[in-house]
């Protein structure tokens, strides 16, 4: 999908308004709170974290607050959120740091891919991931079953979960 989809249009609707949001700071910190805790369980140390698709950046405060000596880098296709939050343009399909980063979080990314792209982005995950990825994509069956669809952005490309589920097998 192009950068300009990505438009003040596109946030204000899915995120800012609380009418239509999708997400929330509030529950995006509820699960980054999580992720978090779950890897200090597991003693995986986080020095550096690479946010593919950050959008407005709602995990980096609560990450920080977790991991206050880590290095965030928020990464976003959208021009907008770049000019207006100063994060690093690029894609999930081809964003390479210079090291690996010890947690990577891709949150509602893939299904704005086609097959192509998606499978780009999945062997671009595990070369940018040096301990833990947390992954999230909307599958057919989450559209059907799980989600909100007078919220959840409709303009995607749906697959099975399967597709997810045997490509992330043979990567990680």
């Amino acid at each position: 999908m192009p950068s300009s989809a990505f438009d003040q249009e596109y946030y204000e609707r899915f995120y800012r308004d609380p009418e239509t949001a999708v997400a929330s700071e509030q529950s995006t910190a509820r699960l980054a709170a999580f992720v978090c805790s779950y890897l200090t369980h597991m003693d995986l140390p986080v020095r550096s974290v690479l946010d593919l698709g950050c959008g407005l950046g709602y995990w980096r405060e609560p990450i920080l607050e977790h991991f206050p000596k880590a290095r965030y880098t928020g990464v976003e296709i959208s021009a907008y959120t770049c000019k207006k939050l100063g994060w690093t343009q690029g894609s999930v399909i081809d964003f390479r740091p210079k090291k690996p980063a010890d947690l990577v979080i891709c949150q509602g990314v893939l299904q704005y891919l086609n097959d192509r792209e998606c499978r780009a982005a999945l062997d671009n995950l595990a070369a940018v991931t040096a301990g833990a990825l947390y992954l999230e994509a909307l599958t057919e069956e989450d559209w059907e079953v799980n989600c909100d669809q007078e919220l959840t952005d409709g303009e995607v490309h749906l697959r099975t979960g399967d597709f997810y589920r045997k490509r992330l097998a043979r990567n990680f």
